[in-house]
């Protein structure tokens, strides 16, 4: 039974590897993958291995505990054991996305310039990284205590969540974010502080929420249903609209 868990665990581990290489979130040995096995054993890439073409043996399994000193371990294990330590994390992803790191090199904030990145992403913690592996992953583990997602600033970006798909959402819809950003800065650079104060003012918190989850659509139905611009565009041109989500 463990074994085909195990198995199973592996094959998910293989899968994110390649979607992470195929969206161009990851390149070469960049980058590693781990999941939680059991309570104090996890299955992690090893160092060295490219997430787009992983085997099941450049998966290792590791007790967090007493296997600390095997030679294939990735540099960033310190962070990953600190991170299950810490938290009921099921997965950690962290890789090096190249807009993410090229917008985070020069900045060290991001205004999320659309309604769902805004929801679903809230405030993006950014931990400085003075060097090629996080040497001080205690600072990360008290920056996820914000959210689920970090930013390692010259570096990449560390996720956590129940499942992969919860971590790289998260991942992908900050590189989304990112390129937002800066195509908006590449047509007209002013309109962000205005856009920003704007979004500010109808969002009226930085709360954010699981994607389509409960909250998320009764956040965005009332956003519209109490948005002025929409009221008063809706009786200038006489529009009628019924909406209705199913949940």
């Amino acid at each position: 039974m463990i074994l085909a868990k195990e198995k199973q665990l592996k094959n998910e581990i293989i899968e994110v590897g390649k979607r992470l290489y195929g969206l161009h979130l990851v390149v070469s040995s960049a980058g590693n993958l781990s999941i939680r096995l059991e309570d104090n054993k996890i299955l992690i890439t090893a160092t060295q291995t490219e997430l787009g073409a992983l085997k099941d043996t450049d998966i290792l399994k590791i007790d967090l505990e007493h296997d600390q000193k095997n030679d294939r371990l990735t540099t960033e294990f310190p962070l990953h054991r600190l991170i299950y330590k810490n938290f009921p994390a099921q997965v950690v992803i962290h890789c090096h996305p190249a807009f993410t790191n090229g917008y985070f090199s020069v900045y060290s904030d991001i205004k999320l310039l659309t309604f769902e990145t805004k929801l679903y992403l809230g405030k993006i913690p950014v931990v400085k990284q003075e060097t090629p592996a996080v040497t001080r992953p205690e600072d990360v583990v008290e920056a996820l205590r914000q959210s689920n997602l970090v930013v390692l600033k010259n570096h990449g970006v560390v996720a956590m969540g129940k499942t992969f798909k919860e971590a790289f959402n998260l991942i992908e819809t900050l590189e989304e974010a990112v390129k937002i950003a800066a195509t908006a800065r590449i047509f007209k650079k002013e309109i962000l502080d205005d856009l920003d104060k704007e979004l500010k003012d109808r969002l009226g918190h930085e709360k954010a929420y699981e994607m389509f989850s409960r909250e998320h659509i009764e956040a965005i139905v009332n956003l519209v249903n109490n948005d002025q611009f929409i009221q008063e565009k809706g009786k200038e041109l006489d529009l009628t609209l019924q909406y209705a989500i199913k949940m």
